[in-house]
């Protein structure tokens, strides 16, 4: 007896519809209440659905690092390492600063004629800022911003402010940009104790204004100038300014050498310590 093989073939199609419905009633499809939509025409069953939100979000950024070692008559070591991390997602930015630095030298005890190291520079800082701009593809935007820092030989045992407001991206060609931005704000400065006085808080509303150009010089360098200042309109309260410049030149992809230059400057410091500080580095950028 003949048997045709339309039947076996009508069979496993049963058994596989079977089987699929099974499954679906176990692990059900997810409903849907969006669409990717793209530029093609969306398929009929989409077309009264809503575009889904789509969001990037990126994570960019620099780490740095340096150290310079000298041995002879007069033994020192400096160390310095940074981090410069960007956050995008759709109109917000985020950027995170951690900034370290150290120095060591060799020095002769007074009393036992016996050189030892003794730390000479220290310094821990971090920031955290959060742009968010007005308009989508816009040039102004509303800024938050918080600052620590510690250092030991600056006269202060730690200094933090907190600021917001608004800025405004001013300049922007294909190679360079220019932004700046300016609000109210709060500060406080621990004072560190001396022989003359005892530790002081002292604690001051502020205006911030900050200022950052960057341009590319060559197809492998560029240049960036940061500058800002946190200014006390109170007679008597410290304000504080910085400004930092940096040429990075990159070596291969992803790393880089930067010489940077920076300058702190403390109105109201003790008469033994200088209201203004520099720092010179070079150091080796690994791109994220």
């Amino acid at each position: 007896m003949a048997v045709s093989p339309n039947i076996f073939a009508a069979q496993e199609t049963s058994n596989a519809e079977a089987i699929e419905a099974i499954l679906t009633s176990l692990n059900p499809p997810p409903e849907i209440d969006c669409y990717h939509f793209t530029d093609e025409v969306p398929p009929e069953e989409f077309i009264g659905f809503p575009e889904c939100d789509i969001t990037p979000s990126t994570i960019s950024g620099s780490v740095e690092v340096g150290a310079f070692f000298n041995t002879g008559d007069n033994d020192y070591a400096i160390a310095k390492a940074k981090s410069d991390l960007v956050h995008d997602i759709g109109k917000l930015s985020t950027n995170w600063i951690v900034d370290l630095f150290g120095r060591r030298a060799e020095k002769e005890n007074a009393e036992t004629g016996k050189k030892e190291y003794e730390t000479t520079d220290q310094k821990w800082a971090t920031s955290l800022q959060s742009n968010y701009t007005l308009e989508e593809g816009g040039k102004n935007y509303v800024f938050a911003y918080g600052s620590y820092e510690t250092n030991r030989f600056n006269g202060f045992d730690y200094q933090a402010s907190v600021a917001g407001g608004w800025g405004r991206r001013w300049y922007e060609t294909e190679n360079a940009y220019f932004d700046a931005e300016m609000g109210p704000g709060y500060k406080i400065d621990e004072i560190a104790e001396t022989e003359f006085h005892n530790n002081e808080t002292q604690k001051s509303t502020i205006i911030r204004a900050a200022a950052t150009y960057e341009r590319k010089l060559f197809e492998t360098m560029e240049f960036k100038q940061t500058l800002s200042a946190e200014y006390a309109p109170k007679s008597g309260d410290n304000s504080k300014y910085k400004s930092v410049s940096s040429i990075t030149t990159k070596l291969i992809e992803s790393l880089a050498l930067k010489f940077a230059f920076s300058v702190d400057h403390n109105t109201e410091v003790e008469s033994n310590i200088s209201n203004t500080r520099t720092e010179t580095s070079l150091t080796l950028v690994f791109s994220i």
